[in-house]
């Protein structure tokens, strides 16, 4: 991978998307000239993304974004492989060609990040009437496309290296299929009805806890406090379990033989605390509320890059804050309350 210089410029601040939304309807203004002068305004492809389904909107958050002087963040992957690195770019591009790139990139491919969510969607109560396997068979397509497109397009490596991509693929297709056959195993023994299943309020039900118990926690060390609750009911109180085990947080939970960054552990931390109910997310059985969601988690993930980042949403700020302090991420995230006029 070709050596990246550190950032040394303005401390930089990433944006939620409903700060962007303020901004598309109230203009910059004061707050925002701030925000030029003294810090250094980012945006990723989670935001692009959620600019795409704006719909009829896509060129007014753009110019939002160009008249922040706003930089691009990208996380670095490395080929052949296309591995998750701990290292991200800021690029000084204009937002409408970063946007049109995106777009073009996202229409020539499999969405399997979408695929992939349908799982933890099934789990939140969503895709009622949908077995378990129907959504482990869509994944398995939706990988095994990727895999080809990833081939297909190719042609542009070594002879060495197409060879080696043609093995790495095939072995990651039959990788995982057998890690999904055996979840669903394992999760089937534990699940009456896969087709009408509420992950979330089984979940909850099972181990006695929810928002009641948990939105009275302040910080600091909410992570450290939530487990504390846990350790003292039944379903956890007999269970030879670490505070690192419980969040997942050990190995990676999806790839255990690949490294485990901070940024991912946030997504997974994030998560757990929604299950468990920390002042978590409502309605996520609706597929609108659920990538609304899901989109936070990315934002939360992306923005450990940043000094700063910014949101009215304080919900998600108070789960952001209880990763970041538990992973010791130096990143500020502040809850921003906005007068409409």
């Amino acid at each position: 991978m070709e050596s990246i210089p550190p950032y040394k410029r303005k401390p930089t601040v990433y944006l939620d998307q409903n700060v962007l939304d303020f901004f598309t309807k109230q203009g910059v203004g004061e707050f925002g000239q701030m925000l030029i002068k003294d810090y250094q305004v980012v945006y990723s492809d989670e935001t692009l993304k959620e600019i795409r389904r704006s719909k009829g909107f896509e060129e007014i958050f753009l110019n939002v974004l160009k008249d922040l002087k706003a930089n691009y963040l990208k996380l670095i992957v490395e080929p052949p492989s296309f591995a998750i690195t701990d290292n991200a770019t800021i690029r000084d591009r204009d937002p409408f060609v970063v946007y049109k790139e995106y777009c073009e990139n996202i229409d020539d491919s499999v969405d399997i990040e979408y695929a992939m969510q349908q799982w933890l969607f099934k789990f939140s109560g969503g895709r009622k009437g949908d077995s378990i396997n129907d959504i482990h068979n869509e994944q398995i397509s939706a990988f095994s496309e990727l895999m080809e497109s990833i081939m297909d397009n190719s042609d542009e490596f070594p002879e060495e290296t197409q060879s080696e991509l043609q093995s790495y693929t095939q072995e990651m297709i039959s990788q995982y299929k057998a890690t999904l056959e055996k979840t669903e195993s394992m999760m089937l023994e534990n699940i009456e009805d896969d087709k009408n299943w509420d992950g979330i309020k089984d979940f909850r039900s099972q181990v006695g806890i929810g928002p009641k118990q948990l939105n009275n926690i302040e910080p600091p060390n909410v992570l450290v406090k939530i487990w504390g609750k846990l350790k003292t009911l039944p379903t956890y109180s007999q269970v030879n379990m670490d505070i690192d085990e419980f969040f997942q947080l050990k190995k990676n939970p999806i790839s255990p033989e690949q490294p485990y960054f901070k940024h991912q552990k946030v997504t997974v931390i994030y998560n757990m605390l929604n299950t468990l109910g920390y002042y978590p997310d409502s309605k996520v059985h609706k597929e609108r509320r659920f990538i609304a969601a899901a989109s936070d988690n990315s934002h939360a993930s992306i923005a450990s890059f940043c000094n700063f980042l910014l949101s009215n949403d304080e919900h998600f700020i108070k789960k952001v804050n209880a990763a970041y302090e538990y992973l010791e991420i130096p990143t500020i995230a502040k809850h921003v309350v906005f007068k409409y006029a």
